[in-house]
Formats: structure tokens, sequence, C-alpha cells
């Protein structure tokens, strides 16, 4: 195995990286307090970063995946069609300050862009960001990472590995070769000095006997399809769509065309499988009438057929979806019913 590079950074050494990386107009994305929530956003002063958070409300996937985007712009004559492609805005960045749970959903977003065509627009941004990930020292109830065989210092998908001390520096370790070259390249900043001990890294709750194969076992098996606990358990939902857009590995979205009849745009949105119109067809029939019949269909996206197409993870157990739902609907509550069945 071969041995990872090893190096120390002080946290007042962190506004002279931000400075560096931005001097060559590069994006430096970090967590900021904004509206009494945390979220990831480009910075330019240290004064507006966070140290002391659990995670941020949203994942850093806009900066992969943008909420919205145009791929075409075109103008119609009396007779042509004139399309211009627009180029992703592949600007170099670096994602400081990203939580372990949401690098690892990088690769779930890699596998859905690279699958049976090559989305650019996802890939040339992920290949110009470096990821800086912190490892968890605390976390909250809404945690699961351990229960999808993740873990609070879990290495996927991070470029650089931060762990907090007991004093004012950072062991840093650098997990692939892009981190190796942000290391080198700001060798100044980067020391070889050897930092205090590192603080425990946090352990969130054990889930009751909470079984990933055993899972998608059950949601494989057709003859549960229709099984009373689907209502039961959705009853509560009422397709609000937020769990979808906090979630950092939900990648649906929706192209439509916008402008008048003569120019307009050709947009790339986010959607959400949990919106009624996600599956309505042009002649009004809807396969997924029901909203249990919507949750069902995320839940088995997540345990099921996203493992089983991809060969990844369809959830991080970051705890968003909890989080952010307006009735407190709980995705482990049915990992923990079915692995128990």
């Amino acid at each position: 195995m071969t041995k990872r590079l090893t190096k120390s950074l002080k946290r007042a050494d962190i506004e002279k990286l931000m400075k560096s990386v931005t001097s060559s107009g590069a994006l430096f994305i970090a967590p900021i307090s904004e509206g009494g929530y945390v979220s990831y956003k480009p910075v330019t002063g240290i004064d507006e970063v966070v140290f002391d958070y659990i995670i941020p409300t949203k994942s850093f996937k806009e900066f992969l995946f943008p909420q919205t985007e145009s791929v075409a712009r075109f103008t119609i004559g009396q007779h042509t069609v004139d399309v211009e492609p627009v180029e992703p805005d592949a600007t170099e960045r670096v994602i400081f300050g990203s939580r372990p749970c949401d690098a690892a959903s990088v690769a779930s977003l890699r596998s859905v862009a690279t699958w049976d065509y090559v989305d650019e627009y996802y890939t040339k941004r992920e290949d110009a960001a470096t990821v800086i990930t912190v490892a968890c020292s605390t976390g909250d109830e809404s945690c699961f990472c351990t229960a999808v065989e993740l873990k609070p210092d879990t290495r996927e998908g991070s470029d650089i590995m931060l762990l907090e001390t007991e004093g004012e520096a950072y062991i840093v370790e650098a997990l692939t070769s892009k981190g190796e070259h942000f290391i080198e390249k700001h060798a100044d900043i980067f020391t070889d000095d050897k930092p205090a001990k590192a603080l425990p890294i946090f352990e969130p709750e054990k889930l009751d006997g909470v079984d990933l194969k055993k899972i998608s076992s059950f949601l494989k098996d057709t003859s549960h399809y229709e099984n009373p606990m689907w209502q039961e358990l959705a009853s509560k939902c009422f397709g609000c769509g937020s769990c979808t857009y906090a979630c950092p590995t939900c990648h649906c979205f929706d192209i439509t065309d916008e402008g008048t009849a003569y120019e307009g745009e050709r947009k790339k949105n986010w959607d959400a499988c949990q919106f009624d119109s996600f599956t309505l067809h042009a002649g009004g029939h809807n396969p997924r009438d029901a909203q249990y019949k919507r949750w069902r269909n995320r839940f088995m996206c997540k345990f099921h057929i996203y493992p089983e197409k991809f060969e990844t993870k369809g959830c991080v157990g970051c705890g968003r979806c909890i989080r952010v739902c307006p009735v407190r609907l709980d995705i482990t509550e049915v990992m923990e019913a079915i692995s128990n069945k």
C-alpha cells in the first residue's frame, strides 16, 4: 500500500491558502453562516468561513451539478434554427471543509454522469474541483453514516482529509494524486510540523439491526411492492421535495426550453421524484399517482436500484432528509423496520 503524503495545516494559515487559491482565479468554496443556516459558498475572506458546525444545510452538490444551467441557446428564423451549445463553467474550484458524507456522494453522482452517456456538464466541474474534507469530531441525532457502511472519517470522494486536533492545526492527509499536487503547489502553507493529538472521531448512534443486504433483498422481491407498510410509513409525506433537494446524491433533472417564440435557452433544472408531475405522461397517465408510490420509489432508488445498477451508494447517511422534512419523516425508521422483519 502506498504511503499517504501527510502534512500539517495551521488554522491561522487557512486565509493564506484561500488567497493563494483565489489569486489565480479559482473559487474557494467553504461553509458560511447565512440567515441562521450553514451552507457552502465561494468566499474571499476568512471572516466569512465558519468552523464550528456539524454539517451544512445543503451539500456542495450545486457546485458540481447546478440547480439550473443553460446547455444551449437557440434562434428560430423564417427557414432556419440556429443552435449554439453553452459550455459548462469549469472554473477551478477548491471545496474546503466538506464533510466525509458529502465527499462520498461524489462517486455516486459520477456513476450516473458517466453511465450510458457522459454528462460533461457534470464531469468537467468535478474534474476542476479539489475536495478538502474535515473529519467529523461531532455530529447530531440525524447522522447515520455508519448505518450505510461509511464512517465519520470516510476517505472516499475526498482529495485531502483534515483531522482536527487538540491544538490550532489540522493533520493533513493527501488521498489522491490531485490532493498531492494541491499540497505540493502550496508547499509553503502545508508544513512538516508535528501537530497536536487528533480529536476523537464522532460515533453516530447505532441503528437497530440495520442490514443493507436484507433491505436490498426485500426491495428486490416484487411481492413487497404493494406492502401496506409503504402507505403507513409515507402517510405523513405531502410531496414537498425538500428531501430530494437537500440530498447530496439525488440527481434527477428536467430539460426545458425557455424564451420567446423566436429565441431562447435550453435549460437543465433539478427535478424531484416526490412531485406528482415527475412521472406524469403526456397522455395523462401517471404510474406513480399516489404519494406513497413516490416515496417508495425514492427509498428503492437509495437502497436497491442505485447500488445494483451503479455499484455505489444511493445514500451516504448525512441525515439531511430527516432534518429538513417538515413532518420529520425519518428514513432510518424504514431501514430499521425492513431490517427487522
